[in-house]
């Protein structure tokens, strides 16, 4: 999952062994080629699905959710506090007391519950509408691609986000570059693989696949060209970079 409040870890496999590889590095910026000519198709219109909040239903319902919680539980505190032995020990309120902070308790893992399930609810809804687009602008989609490009164009353009850490295989020498992101996606009309890109800041560590966490390997096979890094994968190249400001 995206997180939201925290760096996320890409890898973005930006093209086959060739020219692209060596252009991101020395042009300082990222692009993913295998899905280039499909991102054509849209222009400038990516940039408004950047521009536009995935989680608004998201919000919607966790402001509803907290004001039936917040109501519920006045009420039981008022209850709580009522006629409430005051002697020193207080064992009446104690009592009470840690039945409300189980109560809170067991509504912080409620909402957090709901945010993974309406985050959830949010990515299918997105990638439908992107999948939707897709057909409407491909004669002869590939079904069993549409999911996967259009997961890699929402995740290029709308989830990485500044700050976020790239890692970028570099086929022919068989090692990978580590990068930070600079700017939020930006569309260059006739740019060529500068048309859809984002800057980074490229460290000057390259760490051969072999030395790379277990499973690296297996990303390079995935149909997909951009896959988020869950701990300890995350962790791993967090931790060669972490002295390192870029």
């Amino acid at each position: 999952m995206v997180h939201e409040h925290r760096n996320n870890v890409w890898v973005i496999r930006t093209g086959y062994c060739g020219l692209q590889e060596k252009s991101c590095i020395e042009r300082d910026f990222i692009s993913f080629d295998l899905n280039l000519h499909i991102m054509d198709l849209f222009g400038n219109e990516l940039m408004d699905i950047k521009h536009q909040s995935p989680s608004y239903k998201k919000y919607m319902h966790f402001g509803d959710k907290y004001r039936e919680f917040d109501q519920r539980f006045r009420k039981e505190f008022e209850d709580a506090i009522k006629n409430v032995d005051s002697s020193t020990e207080r064992p009446e309120m104690v009592k009470k007391m840690k039945s409300l902070n189980s109560k809170l308790q067991k509504f912080d893992d409620e909402l957090k519950q709901f945010d993974a399930t309406m985050h959830e609810f949010d990515e299918f809804e997105r990638v439908e509408q992107m999948k939707k687009a897709l057909i409407e602008r491909l004669s002869t989609p590939p079904v069993d691609l549409l999911e996967v490009w259009a997961k890699d164009v929402l995740h290029f353009v709308n989830d990485v986000r500044r700050y976020d850490l790239i890692v970028i295989p570099l086929m022919c020498e068989k090692q990978v570059a580590i990068g930070r992101v600079r700017d939020n996606y930006k569309y260059r009309e006739g740019k060529g693989v500068l048309s859809h890109s984002r800057k980074v800041d490229w460290h000057d560590t390259r760490v051969p696949f072999e030395n790379m966490f277990h499973g690296f390997e297996d990303i390079l096979d995935l149909p997909s060209s951009i896959t988020l890094l869950d701990e300890p994968n995350r962790d791993f190249v967090l931790g060669i970079v972490v002295d390192d400001t870029f």
